[in-house]
Parts: C-alpha cells; structure tokens; sequence
C-alpha cells in the first residue's frame, strides 16, 4: 500500500511538472500556432517582438493603389508617415495614381508600383489609403517569417472571414516576386486579394497575424465615405466565372502601363512620392475593365446626364498641407 501511495504522489509530481514546463515554454515562446482549414500550411499569431528585431537593416515600400481620393490622402500620408517613424521603420510611401479611364485596378496598381521602387525597397506594404492603424502595437517591421497579415480578420472593422489577406498586407520583395505579384484581371473593386491569398497557398508560405491585441474591430479606423465614393461591383460579361478561377496567366511580370509623371509631395511633413501611371488592358483578355458607359449596349445618354465624368487628373502639385 506504502508503495503504490508513493508511485502516485510521484506520478502526480511529474505531471504537475510537465504542465508548468509547458506553460513556461509557451510564455517564453510567445507565438501561438493556429492551423486552419481553409487557410495556409499555417498561420501564427506574433507578438511584435518577434517581427522587430532587425527593422533597422531593412526599408518599407508602402505601396497605395489610388484613383480620387484626395480627401483620404491628406489624412492617410502625415499619420502614417508619423505611425512608422515612432516604430523606427525605414519607409517610403508611395501612391500609385491611376490616370487612366479604364475601371480601378488596385491588383495592377500594385504591381507597377512594385515594379517602379523594388530597388529602393526590400519589403512592401499593399496598403489601402482609407485604413489606418490605430493600436501601436501593430507593427511594420520587416516580416522575417513570411507575409504578414496585419489588417487580420479578428482586427479588420468590417471584413472578418478567414481567409481575408486585404487592407494591409506586409511581403518580403522576393516572395512578392515568387509569387508573381497579383493577378491583373481583377478590374472593379474586389477579390484580388482572394485570389493572392490561393498563390500564398500554394506556394506554401507561412501567414502571419498580430497577436495578443485586446483593442479588437477597434484596431483600425476606416475613412472611406461610400455615400461620397460608393465601390464599383459590377460584373460585366463573363467576369465572375472568370476571375473566380485561380489566375496562372498574369501578375507582376506581365503588368501593362506607362508612366505619365512622377511627383514628390510632402504633405503636412510627409514625404509622398506619387507615380502616375496608365494602365493597358487587353480587351480579348478582360473586356470588363471597360466603364459601364463604354461598352456599346449602355444607354450613354442616361449615364452622362446622371454621372460624373470617369476622366482621371494627375497629381502633379508640388507640396499639399
């Protein structure tokens, strides 16, 4: 009886052991790993110390894909330029301003414009202009262990499914490249980055996303006025068959555009460089980045006595406060 009460009372010590072991293990870890269903090989949730450590040897191209929106600028270049500079990171931000009449191409946006500073840069941000960080512990720095997502779905103000990679995503240069940037037949607003999220899948890259944040859906703050500026989410033709299949034709080495101009800013204290640039589309190929009043079935004299005009200015002012 002796025995086997001392057999017990050591078992029970060894398990009480393992389990403070293990705690302090994920205490000194910080990271905890998450395998999801539908989503890549993995996805961790980081603290920021572990996305920090050598931010200083590296430089941030923050890319924003831009037609007419103005109002959102002035407020996005200053308070982002000062967000990263209280974190340390290295940053140039650059707005790619679609000239063009054709319909807005953020995918293609982003590629020209990484095309345009990769030697500058050795990690970009697609960052859209109307989402702003609000919780500091949100972090830029270089994303040694592959993309990270930081407009995650537990963060994001409005978007919430699991595999949502929009809004803010951090990428080291060579994987953007890896990967062939993102595909071009996504003209209209939506699903480009849907789609990037399959090529980060398949290529099976390690997705990571801010971790032990309390402030939630209050994370960020969206500027975007949809009365103003509401999305354009037509579909035309044969669209949404089409551009719901996984693109293996287009991306980043087969981008069509000219650059117009290109523009060094400051505004309110903020250095912007601004590449104004016009798209090509291949009409064969995606005969939906026509606007609704250029295809030949539209009743034109309707849409030009209701709508403004498509017609795109460059930004070519010098300095904006």
């Amino acid at each position: 009886m002796a025995r086997q009460f001392q057999r017990t009372k050591c078992r029970s010590r060894l398990l009480m052991g393992g389990l403070l072991l293990c705690f302090i293990c994920a205490m000194l870890m910080g990271i905890a790993l998450i395998v999801e269903s539908a989503g890549l090989r993995k996805v961790s949730f980081q603290k920021n110390e572990v996305q920090s450590k050598s931010t200083a040897d590296h430089t941030l191209c923050v890319l924003v894909p831009f037609r007419n929106r103005f109002e959102e600028l002035l407020e996005f270049a200053p308070y982002l330029h000062t967000f990263l500079n209280k974190q340390n990171v290295k940053h140039k931000l650059v707005v790619i301003n679609q000239m063009d009449s054709y319909r807005f191409n953020r995918a293609s946006l982003i590629n020209a414009g990484f095309l345009e500073t990769r030697s500058q840069c050795d990690y970009i941000a697609m960052h859209d202009v109307d989402l702003l960080p609000v919780n500091g512990a949100l972090s830029y720095a270089f994303p040694e262990m592959g993309p990270f997502h930081l407009a995650a779905p537990h963060l994001h103000p409005l978007y919430h499914y699991k595999t949502y990679v929009g809004g803010i995503l951090l990428l080291q240069s060579q994987h953007f490249e890896m990967l062939n940037g993102l595909s071009n037949k996504y003209w209209g607003w939506g699903r480009e980055d849907d789609e990037f999220f399959v090529r980060m899948k398949k290529a099976k890259l390690t997705l990571g996303r801010p971790g032990n944040l309390t402030t939630g859906y209050r994370s960020f703050r969206h500027i975007h006025d949809h009365f103003k500026r509401p999305r354009d989410q037509n579909r035309f033709f044969d669209q949404f068959e089409k551009t719901r299949r996984v693109d293996k034709e287009t991306g980043v080495s087969t981008v069509k555009y000219k650059v117009d101009s290109v523009k060094d800013l400051v505004i309110s204290g903020a250095p912007v460089t601004v590449i104004n640039v016009l798209l090509v589309c291949d009409l064969n190929l995606t005969p939906w980045c026509l606007q609704a009043e250029d295809h030949a079935w539209y009743n034109k004299s309707v849409l030009h006595k209701n709508a403004p005009s498509t017609k795109i200015k460059s930004i070519s002012t010098a300095t904006a406060t």
